[in-house]
């Protein structure tokens, strides 16, 4: 009975509300709606050099609005923690003074009439003026090593003297500069190194000073060594594979010392850390000795396992292929079928030359890498062959033909990744050798002029797709010069063609280039 009742009540009260009128106030007012367009995805900007500059198109509903009734704030994010707020107009022009790195930038405008608030979004890289662009490492006026950079961050700009302002004492026999560690942005995974015969230093990425502190020995555990001060760098894989600054591998690396050590690492299992033990140059058969290298690494530039090294004391290839936790290498087999051998003792012939292409061919995704051989008689082999798994595939030998002028007194080499091309220089002389075998053919080129040819280098870091060829000459007037050439795809002939706005003089004696993408 008192349930019926309850419901009765509460209907009955119902009834009444409804009897009353409804005197609310529902008279609505259009607010200013505002729109924030014109931004672009991602802005660039160079720390400490220019402002940013960002005129967004604003536009609002009310258009006769007066313009102090709003506020606006530029604020700039690190993940979701704000960083600063770099400007309280509605156009930005702000000095960036922050740490490199990819920030968060918004547009928040508030309209105080009427308390309502309108935002928009965009990123910010800001970088330094090093952060991207061609590495150059030769020898400067005075004889000593240097660096120069075509620096690519906004504009292009060639920055000189380098290595001379970084606070590093005098070095001498350029052999080169690089960045390992691709994109990482941990100082201590990612370094980058300026290597030369009298001493190899890592500089701080940002500002490129180096500390004599800075040195291989530092970042090495090792009891091996008597003065582990005296191990020097010149030679590290993997590269950086593309314009954005990633490598074949996260984790796995290589470092070469003048003495012909190799050192290797897993980042992983240091805890991110760039840090390496004993060499892995010797045989588990013979653990003591430590066996001499030639000065060349080969791997598959996309994804790098395993590598190769050469073995000058018994004339062979060698394999290692446990980063992190192989101590040793091992020697490559032969069969009779093969195309070359592994074991070049039994041959007679020893290694000229080593490189590192994109090359596919015979189905080598990752790149094929090439070997320059000769024998006694000063006949010269081409070996290609892919530095990738257990038993790395030998892809083809070719003998190289006498038509090949001075092949023997080359100064540099350059293996297109493709083309069956193999460009060399003879002092002021640049060749090319088709090698593709019954179509051999030989080609120079006038258009490099007749100043010394000190680098040649195609671009297998920023698109190889495009057979980009780097050529440096120097003469003491002019300097230095860098020009990239495009190699013509027609398979009866090869040419080169100059590529517009891809050429640099005042530049050091270049020995060697490297991209950098990223600070």
């Amino acid at each position: 009975m008192k349930k019926i009742s309850l419901i009765i009540l509460t209907a009955y009260i119902s009834f009444l509300l409804a009897c009353f009128k409804d005197k609310g106030n529902y008279d609505y007012k259009n607010i200013n709606e505002i729109k924030i367009n014109g931004l672009a995805t991602n802005y660039s900007v160079v720390l400490g050099v220019g402002p940013l500059h960002i005129e967004p198109a604003i536009q609002m509903s009310e258009s006769d609005a007066d313009p102090a009734r709003f506020n606006y704030y530029w604020i700039l994010y690190r993940g979701s923690a704000v960083i600063d707020t770099l400007g309280r107009e509605a156009v930005l022009n702000a000095k960036i003074n922050v740490t490199p790195d990819l920030y968060n930038l918004y547009l928040r405008i508030i309209d105080n009439a009427t308390g309502v608030a309108w935002k928009a979004a965009t990123k910010v890289t800001v970088g330094t003026r090093y952060s991207t662009g061609l590495m150059l490492m030769g020898t400067g006026e005075n004889g000593n090593a240097e660096v120069d950079m075509i620096s690519m961050v906004n504009d292009t700009l060639a920055i000189h003297g380098i290595l001379g302002n970084s606070g590093l004492p005098a070095l001498h026999d350029p052999v080169t500069i690089m960045q390992i560690g691709g994109k990482d942005t941990n100082s201590n995974n990612a370094r980058l190194w300026v290597m030369t015969k009298s001493g190899s230093y890592y500089l701080d990425r940002k500002s490129m000073l180096g500390n004599p502190s800075k040195i291989f020995a530092t970042i090495t555990v090792t009891n091996e060594f008597a003065d582990k001060t005296s191990l020097t760098p010149i030679l590290a894989v993997p590269q950086i594979k593309e314009r954005g600054g990633t490598t074949s591998s996260s984790y796995t690396r290589a470092m070469m010392t003048t003495d012909g050590n190799i050192f290797t690492t897993h980042t992983f299992l240091t805890a991110g850390g760039d840090y390496y033990t004993n060499p892995v140059n010797r045989e588990a058969s013979n653990y003591d000795k430590k066996l001499k290298t030639a000065p060349f690494l080969w791997y598959a530039i996309g994804s790098m396992s395993n590598m190769l090294w050469y073995d000058t004391e018994n004339q062979r290839f060698m394999l290692f292929s446990s980063f992190g936790i192989g101590t040793t290498s091992s020697a490559l087999t032969d069969k009779t079928t093969d195309s070359f051998p592994w074991n070049q003792a039994a041959a007679g012939r020893v290694l000229v030359y080593g490189e590192n292409t994109r090359n596919t061919d015979g189905g080598s995704t990752n790149g094929n890498s090439f070997a320059i051989m000769k024998n006694n008689s000063n006949q010269y082999y081409i070996y290609k062959f892919y530095a990738s798994g257990a038993t790395p595939p030998k892809r083809d030998l070719y003998t190289v033909l006498p038509l090949a002028t001075d092949f023997d007194k080359a100064e540099q080499y350059a293996f297109s990744s493709n083309r069956s091309v193999v460009f060399y220089s003879v002092g002021n002389r640049l060749y090319a050798y088709d090698y593709n075998k019954g179509l051999e053919k030989i080609y120079q080129f006038p258009e490099t002029g007749g100043d010394a040819i000190t680098m040649l280098k195609f671009d297998t870091q920023i698109d190889y797709a495009t057979n980009s060829l780097y050529v440096a000459t120097y003469n003491s007037t002019t300097k230095g010069r860098l020009r990239r050439y495009m190699v013509g795809t027609n398979p009866n002939t090869v040419t080169i063609t100059p590529v517009d706005r891809s050429d640099w003089d005042g530049l050091i004696k270049i020995k060697d280039m490297n991209w950098r993408a990223i600070n």
